[in-house]
């Protein structure tokens, strides 16, 4: 069986807790991942003189109430990456922060790619960059993202159902 391949524990895991914890999920943690986003914004332009990233149809400009649909995303994607494929593969912490933050910075492109194609609105531009809708140094952010990700939905609010729990001695 090659690494990518689901065990069959993994098939038999109950849609309804995936679901339920997905829900819960996405009530509690994408808000608080989308006001990281605005640090981490505010934080780029303290840096660098500008906003890293653009609202362009926001009358906002450098932030929108519309990027919480791209946050629900991004749970979504950590969430069903950790119950079907991260937890049944007993993955070590730094191998799931990895491919987790390579999957989400992905699924921001194609978020923002599909938002302009679908709607004819942008949901993000990083201005400068040849992929428009990311930029390479957001790697970062999301290796940062998924890093807080993990520890508000095990440490913090447990979000996670019980299989996850360390065993009690």
């Amino acid at each position: 069986m090659n690494a990518i391949a689901l065990t069959t524990d993994a098939q038999r895991r109950p849609f309804n807790v995936y679901a339920r914890v997905l829900a819960t999920q996405i009530l509690y943690i994408a808000p608080l991942l989308w006001l990281l986003e605005l640090g981490q914004n505010l934080a780029w332009k303290a840096m660098n003189g500008t906003y890293g990233w653009l609202y362009p149809d926001s009358p906002y400009g450098w932030f929108s109430f519309g990027s919480m649909v791209l946050w629900s995303g991004a749970v979504f994607l950590m969430w069903t990456l950790h119950y079907w494929w991260f937890h049944p593969k007993s993955m070590k912490l730094w191998t799931r922060i990895a491919i987790a933050s390579v999957v989400c910075w992905a699924g921001e492109w194609v978020g923002g790619f599909l938002a302009v194609e679908l709607t004819g609105k942008h949901l993000q531009v990083w201005p400068g960059t040849m992929l428009v809708y990311v930029s390479f140094p957001a790697v970062f952010f999301w290796v940062s993202n998924v890093i807080i990700y993990h520890l508000l939905t095990v440490y913090v609010i447990d979000l996670t159902p019980n299989y996850d729990a360390p065993a009690d001695v």
